[in-house]
């Protein structure tokens, strides 16, 4: 029995040395087995339109500022936010004793100057004043003349009358406050309700691509599920000092009719119609780099090579980068991409959606 169990110890630690052997000769790394497995992506090139997008702020086609063409008290402010006017309707008007004082003072300078003019006339005409005695008097009564012209202007632009019929959208004035000229009043949409445009503004890389009449759609959160239709209409000619961005204009279709208020965000998605050549590549290529630059890897005769790129456009599926960065290249790795070293070989498997 004692031999027995000697034996057994033996056979036992004989097959235990035996296993442990063999899994390490099985396990042991080769050079192939070194080799990282990847797949590969090709690269796409293309001038598909990428869709920029922005939010905007719903107005009326013709917005306008109504204000008073000199400075002083209100008097009146006549009309309400939100209430409609018709066209000569009085709005709002000054206090106008000093403007009717400079109105009178200028009628009674032009009568004087016109006095004058004929005395002098009737004296030259008896060789008892000289020819620039009357030119003199002449320009005199012009200069009159003009004045009164002048405070007559500003009398009149005392009251803000409706140039247009439509809709007073805001009110930034009430009675009894001072208002220098030109400082809005009112702001004011005629026709309200049925030509409606969204104001963004738009970066420089992105600003280059768009046209006038390039289409745009629009997601308003009052009527989620309806897409509105829009294009663009005005383009700036320079970036807003306080924004740096460049204002565009897109004027909405509402066919439908749907009730749109000034003042609704919506959010814009347009379709650029001047899209240079780019390249497309597959997001899960890209590895993380530097400021303003990132790597990928390709292989060459199966060894990763780093790439350093400067992506343009980053989408959810894919970036995009122009120019020459690409030179000589088709296939990137995708499946892998993270955990490559430069250098290091890499066994490429077959992607699955081959066949």
């Amino acid at each position: 029995m004692k031999h027995l169990l000697s034996f057994m110890c033996l056979v036992l630690c004989t097959v235990g040395c035996k296993e442990n052997y063999t899994s390490q000769t099985e396990t042991a790394p080769t050079s192939k087995a070194k080799s990282q497995a990847v797949r590969v992506e090709a690269i796409e090139i293309t001038d598909e339109p990428i869709p920029i997008a922005a939010s905007g702020t719903v107005g009326s086609k013709a917005e306008m500022n109504l204000s008073f063409k000199v400075g002083g008290i209100i008097q009146q402010v006549l009309a309400k936010e939100t209430q409609r006017v018709k066209k000569g309707e009085i709005l709002a008007r000054l206090r106008t004793t000093e403007i009717d004082a400079q109105v009178m003072k200028a009628k009674q300078a032009m009568q004087k100057a016109n006095r004058d003019l004929e005395r002098i006339q009737k004296m030259y005409a008896d060789t008892a004043a000289t020819l620039e005695n009357v030119e003199n008097l002449t320009t005199q009564l012009t200069v009159a003349k003009a004045d009164l012209a002048i405070a007559e202007f500003n009398q009149k632009y005392a009251t803000i009358i409706a140039p247009v019929s439509g809709r007073i959208l805001q009110k930034f004035s009430e009675n009894n406050e001072w208002v220098n000229p030109g400082t809005p009043v009112f702001r004011m949409a005629a026709n309200a309700g049925k030509d409606y445009v969204l104001n963004t503004g738009i970066a420089d890389m992105d600003i280059v691509k768009i046209n006038l009449g390039d289409r745009a759609e629009v997601l308003f959160d009052v009527y989620p599920e309806e897409i509105f239709l829009a294009h663009v209409t005005e383009i700036a000619e320079a970036a807003d000092p306080r924004t740096g961005v460049f204002p565009i204009e897109l004027t909405v279709n509402n066919k439908r009719g749907k009730l749109l208020k000034n003042g609704f965000i919506g959010k814009i998605t347009i379709f650029p119609s001047n899209q240079r050549r780019y390249i497309k590549i597959p997001m899960n290529a890209l590895v993380e780099g530097s400021k303003n630059r990132a790597n990928i890897y390709i292989v060459k005769n199966g060894i990763a090579k780093k790439v350093s790129i400067r992506p343009d456009h980053i989408d959810n599926d894919f970036f995009t980068v122009s120019g020459n960065q690409m030179q000589g290249i088709s296939q990137v790795v995708t499946d892998g991409a993270p955990y490559l070293k430069d250098g290091e070989e890499v066994n490429i498997l077959r992607n699955p959606k081959q066949h």
